[in-house]
């Protein structure tokens, strides 16, 4: 049992690396949706009983994220870039792990067109997000933030 076990891990089959990369897409659509303040479309892409450790909050729920979502101000332009995307097979699911680099202005409309200006990134450290199908859709179900640089 443990050297199957073992295998499988080693050697996914066919449609679990299509399943890694489909759930390695919602992650990132899930933070540009973030990025570009489409709330509503960020929705989709999760489970009604979503959970997001963030340094500032846990979020609990698809109503609270609605509620953290809607407190964010109209004047902040913020940017995600997410590197180095590596997929884990559980028995419930799949983690993808990443790392992130967050830009930020304050003072910029999220749909302001043309560059502003910026300091660097205000934060760069590890996502771990965690995928489960739900009718037949991978969503996120929980995602850990941890932050591993800070500009200050």
């Amino acid at each position: 049992m443990s050297q199957q076990m073992r295998t499988e891990v080693l050697h996914p089959n066919a449609q679990q690396w299509v399943d890694a990369l489909t759930c390695q897409d919602v992650v990132l659509r899930f933070m540009g949706l973030f990025d570009a303040r489409a709330w509503e479309q960020m929705e989709t892409l999760v489970t009604r009983d979503v959970e997001w450790q963030r340094p500032d909050q846990t979020i609990l729920g698809l109503t609270h994220l609605r509620e953290t979502l809607c407190t964010t101000p109209d004047n902040v332009r913020v940017r995600h870039i997410i590197t180095n995307l590596r997929p884990t097979f559980t028995h419930t699911g799949i983690l993808i792990h990443s790392y992130f680099t967050v830009f930020r202005a304050i003072g910029v409309t999220a749909d302001s067109n043309g560059p502003v200006a910026s300091d660097g990134p205000v934060s760069s450290g590890r996502y771990r997000d965690e995928l489960v199908k739900v009718d037949g859709a991978w969503r996120i179900s929980s995602k850990h933030t941890q932050v591993d640089f800070r500009r200050t």
